[in-house]
């Protein structure tokens, strides 16, 4: 490692880490690019070393942006793919019904880079309770209308809440932070008291980690900086603020989407195309796949997820 900057870790703080893995910039156009990621030997997070800066990433969500096309990317099969957009915000709804069992039926509910809230739409339907979904960016919702959400493009950083609430979700959100440890405190400032956290990010202990190895999708380099083990999480919320409920080695997304985004980025696949051709492979490996990833409750294939409690 070279001394001449000194390089903390953005978890906790630590000097002590070594070179982990390098990839190219994912989900993106053919490229030489390198980015390096750094294992902390203190709280066993590994880090993005040499991100881009944060007005530089627009260059990497672009409109032909995979998880911005959604299901209209897969032409004449968007209906399948919109199908699994339902399921996934189904189960995210189930985890919310999970930590919110002790409201009397009314609730209030902030979900940070909500993106197309479709998730949220449902939430406000099941459970009744006041919604409201913010993002650096409308292309989500602009050119629909969701009358019964409160939607605000704005950063976390810069949201200014009107109320404060008893659970915040960031589904996929924080291995994208530059601030963790800011976030975390506007976190906490947002949150009422016995307020409840859900966060689903990436596994890299994971098997599709140590099998798909540079090409694996939860690195998404340059996007994604920070991935998160038990120790990083226990460093970034503090004891004395928060109690760590849960923590799950699998998460509401499908690991086997993550896995199968980890072999078209290995197979080097035109991510601005469209997904049409690609969606019969996708069914075929899905079936065959289907015995290894029915163990994704006893080993991890990607993803975790934890709930946080604010003390």
């Amino acid at each position: 490692m070279d001394r001449t900057e000194t390089v903390f870790c953005p978890v906790c703080d630590s000097v002590d880490h070594q070179h982990f893995i390098s990839t190219n910039a994912l989900m993106h156009a053919a490229n030489a690019e390198c980015y390096v990621f750094h294992k902390c030997s203190a709280c066993e997070s590994v880090f993005l070393t040499n991100g881009v800066r944060e007005y530089e990433l627009a260059a990497y969500y672009t409109r032909d942006y995979l998880p911005y096309k959604g299901a209209a990317a897969w032409g004449r099969y968007n209906s399948f793919v919109a199908g699994s957009q339902r399921k996934l915000d189904r189960k995210r709804v189930q985890v919310v019904a999970g930590v919110t069992q002790d409201k009397k039926g009314f609730f209030s509910i902030l979900d940070v880079g909500c993106g197309q809230p479709s998730f949220l739409e449902l939430v406000q339907a099941k459970l009744n309770a006041d919604c409201i979904g913010i993002d650096f960016s409308d292309n989500g919702w602009k050119h629909q209308a969701y009358p019964s959400l409160t939607l605000i493009k704005t950063s976390l950083a810069d949201f200014v809440p009107s109320q404060s609430f008893d659970v915040i979700t960031l589904w996929h959100y924080l291995e994208h932070d530059f601030h963790l440890h800011e976030t975390v405190e506007k976190l906490h400032a947002c949150l009422n008291p016995g307020g409840k956290l859900i966060i689903e990010v990436p596994d890299y202990q994971s098997v599709s980690a140590r099998r798909q190895k540079q090409f694996w999708q939860g690195w998404h380099s340059p996007r994604h900086l920070t991935l998160f083990s038990e120790k990083g999480f226990q460093a970034l919320f503090a004891a004395d603020k928060w109690t760590i409920s849960k923590h799950l080695r699998y998460g509401t997304l499908d690991a086997f989407t993550l896995y199968w985004l980890g072999k078209m980025e290995q197979k080097h696949i035109n991510w601005f195309d469209s997904m049409e051709r690609e969606f019969w492979p996708l069914v075929f490996f899905k079936v065959l796949s289907f015995p290894f990833f029915a163990f994704e409750r006893v080993f991890s294939m990607g993803l975790q997820l934890i709930v946080v409690q604010k003390k």
